[in-house]
């Protein structure tokens, strides 16, 4: 029964309506090639060098997928659901495992997290050691360092899911909604909690008017414009969705039950 249950949660994340991302950017950029440049007139043009015996490491190191994105997304709702029952079964935790990965990682999925103390991806979905490719940031938001850490993982572990998980009482996204209403807290002056602020802000600004909690609507709204971040402005990672190979996806994390829940009400809706 839980596994069932496990499985229609999963189903609910793939409604066209929360994950239609390729229509919600312009078709994949491909980067201009160099132009080559010209011979210098009367001087033979030297050889070319030999192959080399070795690929780069980082050419060599494109992982193979480690599931498919469906798969990935229902092992994660299937350890949310142990979770929230109390049944916990811990996987990948023993010596063994931890000998396993030590010289390799292949994680199935990517969780952009909010880096809140009550928000472990790894509790959260009952996933061990080399599971999940953790990226925290309070208000989980998206920068080049966060984008780059999400493309790495995918490209050269084979991750297949990247979740952005937001959170009920964000105190990063209540924070901003208090400084855009003149409310900001003084002891913020001086440090470099503006710029986070600043990231979070376009979602606290688009709440529709009259909305009952101006705090909560945003929370799903900040993960939801935070996906369609990820895939407009990363080439290969929108290619790979447009390829079926990878999904993006936005979620909610319920402080008091512990259930993820898809993060309805963002511009995908």
């Amino acid at each position: 029964m839980t596994n069932l249950l496990s499985r229609r949660r999963a189903l609910m994340f793939a409604a066209p309506a929360l994950f239609a991302l390729p229509a919600l950017a312009e078709e994949a950029v491909h980067a201009a090639k160099p132009r080559p440049k010209a011979k210098p007139k009367g001087k033979a043009a030297p050889a070319a060098p030999a192959a080399e015996a070795h690929p780069p490491a980082a050419a060599a190191h494109h992982a193979a997928p480690s599931v498919p994105p469906e798969e990935a997304l229902e092992r994660l709702m299937s350890g949310n659901a142990r979770y929230v029952a109390g049944q916990s079964s811990h996987p990948n935790s023993s010596l063994a495992r931890r000998a396993q990965v030590a010289a390799a990682q292949a994680p199935f999925a990517v969780i952009l997290a909010c880096a809140d103390s009550r928000v472990a991806p790894e509790l959260i979905f009952d996933q061990g050691l080399g599971d999940l490719f953790t990226v925290r940031v309070a208000g989980n938001v998206v920068d080049d360092a966060v984008l780059a850490s999400i493309e790495y993982s995918v490209i050269h572990l084979g991750s297949t899911l990247v979740m952005v998980l937001g959170h009920e009482r964000c105190g990063a996204v209540r924070a901003t909604a208090d400084a855009l209403a003149g409310k900001g807290d003084p002891a913020d002056q001086g440090t470099r909690i503006a710029a986070l602020a600043g990231l979070i802000a376009p979602a606290v600004r688009t709440v529709p008017p009259g909305a009952v909690d101006t705090v909560d609507a945003a929370i799903s709204l900040n993960a939801a414009r935070t996906a369609q971040e990820i895939f407009a402005q990363s080439a290969p990672l929108r290619a790979r969705v447009l390829a079926g190979q990878l999904k993006i996806v936005a979620a909610r994390y319920d402080l008091d039950d512990g259930r993820v829940s898809p993060a309805r009400g963002g511009p995908t809706a």
